[in-house]
Protein backbone atom coordinates (compact mmCIF):
# COMPACT_ATOMS: atom_id res chain seq x y z
CA UNK A 1 0.00 0.00 0.00
CA UNK A 2 2.88 2.40 0.68
CA UNK A 3 3.43 3.03 -3.03
CA UNK A 4 -0.27 3.21 -3.92
CA UNK A 5 -1.73 5.15 -1.03
CA UNK A 6 -0.49 8.54 -2.22
CA UNK A 7 -1.53 7.89 -5.81
CA UNK A 8 -5.21 8.02 -4.87
CA UNK A 9 -6.93 11.21 -3.78
CA UNK A 10 -7.81 11.36 -0.11
CA UNK A 11 -11.30 12.69 0.46
CA UNK A 12 -12.45 14.24 3.71
CA UNK A 13 -15.27 12.31 5.24
CA UNK A 14 -16.84 12.33 8.69
CA UNK A 15 -19.08 9.30 8.44
CA UNK A 16 -20.18 7.02 11.26
CA UNK A 17 -18.38 3.70 11.67
CA UNK A 18 -18.93 0.58 13.73
CA UNK A 19 -15.63 -1.20 14.30
CA UNK A 20 -14.82 -4.66 15.59
CA UNK A 21 -11.77 -6.85 15.48
CA UNK A 22 -11.94 -10.18 13.70
CA UNK A 23 -11.05 -11.85 17.00
CA UNK A 24 -14.04 -10.23 18.82
CA UNK A 25 -16.63 -10.20 16.06
CA UNK A 26 -19.52 -9.54 18.44
CA UNK A 27 -18.18 -6.46 20.26
CA UNK A 28 -18.79 -3.19 18.35
CA UNK A 29 -17.00 0.11 18.93
CA UNK A 30 -17.96 3.49 17.52
CA UNK A 31 -15.71 5.46 15.22
CA UNK A 32 -15.75 8.25 12.68
CA UNK A 33 -14.04 8.41 9.32
CA UNK A 34 -11.59 11.26 8.78
CA UNK A 35 -10.69 10.60 5.15
CA UNK A 36 -10.83 7.77 2.68
CA UNK A 37 -9.62 6.45 -0.65
CA UNK A 38 -10.57 3.26 -2.44
CA UNK A 39 -7.46 1.69 -0.89
CA UNK A 40 -7.55 3.00 2.67
CA UNK A 41 -9.26 4.85 5.46
CA UNK A 42 -8.21 7.12 8.29
CA UNK A 43 -10.57 7.11 11.26
CA UNK A 44 -10.92 8.10 14.88
CA UNK A 45 -11.82 5.66 17.62
CA UNK A 46 -12.12 5.72 21.39
CA UNK A 47 -10.27 2.40 21.42
CA UNK A 48 -6.65 1.77 20.48
CA UNK A 49 -6.19 -0.55 17.53
CA UNK A 50 -2.75 -2.09 17.03
CA UNK A 51 -0.67 -2.06 13.85
CA UNK A 52 -1.21 -5.37 12.05
CA UNK A 53 -4.65 -5.95 13.55
CA UNK A 54 -7.46 -6.84 11.11
CA UNK A 55 -10.75 -5.03 11.65
CA UNK A 56 -14.24 -5.32 10.26
CA UNK A 57 -15.67 -1.84 9.78
CA UNK A 58 -19.29 -1.10 8.96
CA UNK A 59 -18.98 2.15 7.00
CA UNK A 60 -22.31 3.98 7.03
CA UNK A 61 -23.10 5.80 3.79
CA UNK A 62 -25.56 8.56 4.72
CA UNK A 63 -27.34 8.83 1.36
CA UNK A 64 -27.94 5.09 1.23
CA UNK A 65 -29.13 4.72 4.83
CA UNK A 66 -27.01 1.59 4.71
CA UNK A 67 -23.54 0.40 5.57
CA UNK A 68 -20.81 -1.43 3.68
CA UNK A 69 -18.55 -3.84 5.53
CA UNK A 70 -14.84 -3.26 4.98
CA UNK A 71 -12.03 -5.57 6.06
CA UNK A 72 -9.18 -3.27 7.08
CA UNK A 73 -5.57 -3.90 8.11
CA UNK A 74 -4.37 -1.32 10.65
CA UNK A 75 -1.12 0.26 9.41
CA UNK A 76 -0.76 2.94 12.08
CA UNK A 77 -2.46 4.10 15.27
CA UNK A 78 -1.76 7.23 17.30
CA UNK A 79 -3.25 8.58 20.53
CA UNK A 80 -4.43 12.16 20.03
CA UNK A 81 -6.08 13.15 23.33
CA UNK A 82 -8.79 11.92 25.73
CA UNK A 83 -11.54 13.75 23.82
CA UNK A 84 -10.62 12.48 20.34
CA UNK A 85 -9.10 9.14 21.33
CA UNK A 86 -7.00 7.50 18.63
CA UNK A 87 -6.50 8.25 14.96
CA UNK A 88 -5.83 5.15 12.93
CA UNK A 89 -4.94 4.45 9.33
CA UNK A 90 -5.88 1.27 7.60
CA UNK A 91 -5.49 -0.48 4.28
CA UNK A 92 -8.77 -1.74 2.86
CA UNK A 93 -8.24 -5.43 2.17
CA UNK A 94 -11.77 -6.37 1.15
CA UNK A 95 -15.12 -4.70 0.51
CA UNK A 96 -18.39 -6.52 1.06
CA UNK A 97 -18.99 -8.19 -2.32
CA UNK A 98 -22.68 -7.35 -2.65
CA UNK A 99 -22.10 -3.66 -1.84
CA UNK A 100 -18.84 -2.84 -3.65
CA UNK A 101 -20.70 -0.67 -6.14
CA UNK A 102 -22.27 1.39 -3.33
CA UNK A 103 -18.89 2.12 -1.79
CA UNK A 104 -17.26 2.98 -5.14
CA UNK A 105 -20.22 5.18 -6.11
CA UNK A 106 -19.96 6.99 -2.78
CA UNK A 107 -16.23 7.63 -3.35
CA UNK A 108 -16.91 8.86 -6.89
CA UNK A 109 -19.64 11.20 -5.59
CA UNK A 110 -17.19 12.64 -3.06
CA UNK A 111 -14.66 13.14 -5.89
CA UNK A 112 -17.22 15.06 -7.93
CA UNK A 113 -18.13 17.21 -4.91
CA UNK A 114 -14.48 18.10 -4.43
CA UNK A 115 -13.51 18.83 -8.03
CA UNK A 116 -16.71 19.77 -9.86
CA UNK A 117 -18.20 22.42 -7.59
Amino acid sequence: MENNRRQLIRLNAGDFLEIRSIEEAGKMHKGKSKDLTLMGICFSSELEWKKGQVLLIDYFIPEELDSVELKVLVVWSEFIDPENGYFCGGEIRDIEQAKQDKFCTYYYKKLKEKFLK
